[in-house]
């Protein structure tokens, strides 16, 4: 019998409108008296059959066999079979029909109800299940035992010379009922409990059922067989009989990874499609059904730090937490990487309200390997609409979960109709791809100014994305997703081209600064592209400045010093972007020879209102000139901020008070300029006269 473990006869569901709770507290109340009272009655019909008949013949040695058997196998966990929303499935049904064709229907039935007993107590099920997979066998065993008494001879099975049509025709009809009846109750409970289609869950159980039961069933008649006709053939039944055990459960599994994923046992993403699909093509307007997917925020960090055994832990105890904390009606699925989902099918909550709720009990700290990780979730929310596409709905997902992870929100709720560049990661990837080959993907560039003497030290490239249909998609639009694909290198290798032959072609001797991402500096022959499109370009590589983040360096530390030798050794010149940001400054400082460090501009831009990030940034400074480092303050946009950095010793600013990111043209213009003005107008509303102070001062 299928059954889903719960605590109480009727759980009061979470997060739900009472009304709805009380819906289904009735419907699951009415089914399982239903099934209850169909196992009892049907068996009452059995028992006063048999009785009125004449008393049936037993083959006790054979009936007292599989009678042993069926319940130390009930009792035993290496006896079953455990796979989907069937939970478990043992021998059971194999003694039981040869019990019934040996002996009494209602002994057999008798028998089976406390080998499921049994089974129930020692899997610890709560009482509702226990007393539904109890009427379940009861009915399915009684069902068989009733055709059994009608249509087969009044004569054991083991005592004819032949298995003649009669008891044929009774055992074919014994086992379709006890499949039939065990499909048909098990997809009935678990409808009830989870308000899902009843014949989405009975085409699943049936199939599993027809597979798993129908396979061991079958098998009774053989050993029946056996033993009344060719008793030397038993050990060969046997051994047949936990082959076919084996290959039933190998079978099963597969079935089961087929559908769900291997490290959490949630659905995968072709499952959770499948199951979008069917809900889409039902969907009815006055039905509200929702697609959740979600993201661990910060998972890669976590899995960085603290290794993949972790990280992967740190998955399954979330997926256990929301299995535990799962939406009334819903399935859940883990798509890939951090990334969940959730299908709930007809809520009479709002969407928001289901989310908030699942939220709240998501980002409660885990128990991972002993200790407590408190992982953050993004949420994005869609409604399913009647006549919507599957990708449609994924896609309107996908937007609302990729915006609630670039706001301060944790949720977000797809609005039907929206449009503009949040249309979410699946189609901004799509474009991205074909951004690159139209070439609609151009360069900015950011000057760099020495505190000394306000000359321009290097002119930093970033690249913008001018989409046809949204118009401009900043960086940190596209740039993270590019990362994770393979669409991150020819972006950079872009970049690096367009930007060595705009300065060559303009005679600019300026230092050129390029961004490097994580999967860059992964690639064995990132170092060799580098310098074939210097060579290409004809930039000399001490021009060339290539800019890493604390925690791309970090993930491969290895392969990336390696790859900054080799760099240095062409004469490139390696910066350590978002310095104080990752998670060991002074590691990364021991680790890699490097050039420069950019303090991020968090710090840089609380000089000012904070005495702390003052103290910071003074002791960055200190630190990176120790080693003979030169320093760039990101984020100088005032010339109060570009006061301070000179008297605390700072090499470098850069900032939007000092120039925006410009275009090839815009930049020239700007540097032909800035000769003329550059004491001027280094950061607007700076005044005429400009004394650049020293600590020397």
């Amino acid at each position: 019998m299928t059954d889903t473990p719960r605590s109480t006869w009727f759980p009061r569901p979470r997060r739900r409108s009472e009304q709805a709770a009380h819906r289904t507290e009735i419907r699951m109340a009415v089914t399982g008296t239903g099934i209850i009272l169909a196992g009892v009655i049907t068996l009452w019909m059995l028992v006063r059959l048999e009785i009125s008949m004449d008393p049936a013949e037993v083959e006790w040695p054979v009936f007292a066999a599989a009678a042993a058997l069926l319940l130390l196998c009930e009792r035993l966990p290496f006896a079953w079979i455990r796979f989907g929303p069937i939970g478990v499935v043992t021998p059971m049904w194999l003694f039981a029909v040869i019990m019934l064709l040996v002996g009494s229907p209602s002994l057999t039935v008798g028998v089976a109800v406390l080998g499921t007993l049994i089974n129930s107590l020692a899997r610890r099920l709560p009482i509702p299940d226990i007393l539904v997979r109890v009427a379940s066998t009861a009915l399915a065993l009684s069902a068989a035992g009733l055709a059994i008494c009608y249509l087969a001879p009044r004569r054991l099975l083991t005592t004819t010379d032949q298995i003649d049509g009669a008891w044929a025709g009774a055992i074919a009809i014994a086992g379709v009922l006890i499949l039939t009846i065990n499909a048909l109750t098990s997809a009935t409970w678990l409808s009830a409990r989870r308000r899902s289609r009843f014949r989405s869950q009975l085409r699943r159980g049936l199939a599993a059922r027809i597979t798993a039961e129908g396979a061991l069933a079958s098998l009774a008649p053989i050993w029946v067989a056996g033993l009344a006709f060719v008793p030397l053939l038993v050990p060969v039944l046997a051994i047949t009989t936990v082959l076919v055990f084996a290959a039933t459960r190998q079978a099963l599994e597969q079935m089961h990874q087929a559908r769900h994923d291997q490290l959490t046992a949630l659905l995968n993403r072709n499952a959770f499609i499948a199951a979008v699909d069917e809900v889409a093509e039902s969907a009815r307007r006055n039905t509200t059904s929702l697609v959740m997917l979600m993201d661990l925020n910060g998972f890669k960090d976590i899995n960085d730090r603290l290794g993949h055994h972790t990280g992967d832990a740190l998955l399954v105890a979330f997926a256990d937490r929301l299995e535990a904390r799962r939406p009334h009606n819903a399935e859940l699925a883990r798509l890939g990487g951090d990334e969940f989902a959730v299908l709930v099918r007809h809520t009479d909550d709002p969407p928001r309200l289901v989310a908030e709720s699942l939220h709240r009990a998501l980002t409660k700290p885990l128990r991972v390997d002993g200790f407590p990780i408190t992982a953050g979730v993004s949420i994005g929310v869609t409604q399913i609409e009647p006549g919507q596409h599957t990708k449609e709905v994924m896609r309107a997902a996908d937007a609302a979960m990729y915006k609630a992870k670039r706001t301060t929100g944790t949720i977000a709720v797809h609005e039907v109709g929206a449009n503009g560049i949040h249309q979410g990661r699946i189609n901004l990837l799509s474009d991205l791809s074909l951004a690159i080959e139209r070439h609609e993907l151009h360069l900015n560039f950011q000057p760099q100014l020495r505190l000394d003497d306000g000359s321009v030290d290097a002119l930093e490239a970033l690249v913008r994305w001018e989409h046809p249909e949204f118009g401009t998609v900043p960086p940190s639009e596209f740039i993270g997703l590019a990362e994770q694909t393979d669409l991150i290198e020819p972006i950079t290798e872009m970049v690096l081209r367009t930007a060595t032959q705009g300065l060559m072609a303009g005679n600019l001797t300026t230092r050129l600064a390029v961004n490097v991402a994580p999967r860059s500096l992964e690639n064995s022959g990132f170092v060799h592209r580098i310098m074939e499109i210097l060579k290409e370009s004809d930039f000399p590589p001490h021009q060339l400045e290539l800019e890493m983040t604390e925690r791309a360096m970090v993930r491969d530390p290895e392969r990336t010093s390696y790859a900054i030798q080799k760099l240095r050794a062409e004469g490139v010149r390696i910066a350590i972007d978002d310095f104080g940001v990752g998670y060991s400054s002074y590691q990364t400082l021991r680790l890699f020879e490097v050039d420069r460090v950019k303090i991020d501009l968090e710090f840089v831009q609380g000089i000012l209102t904070s005495e702390r990030d003052a103290l910071i940034v003074a002791s960055l400074i200190d630190l990176a000139q120790s080693l003979g480092l030169d320093v760039v303050a990101e984020g100088v946009e005032s010339a109060p901020v570009w006061d301070a950095l000179g008297h605390l010793g700072c090499d470098i600013a850069q900032g939007y008070g000092i120039a925006v990111p410009m275009d090839y043209v815009e930049v020239r213009h700007w540097l032909r300029e800035w000769d003329n003005r550059k004491i001027e107008q280094v950061v607007p509303p700076l005044p005429k006269r400009v004394r650049f102070a020293t600590l020397d001062e």
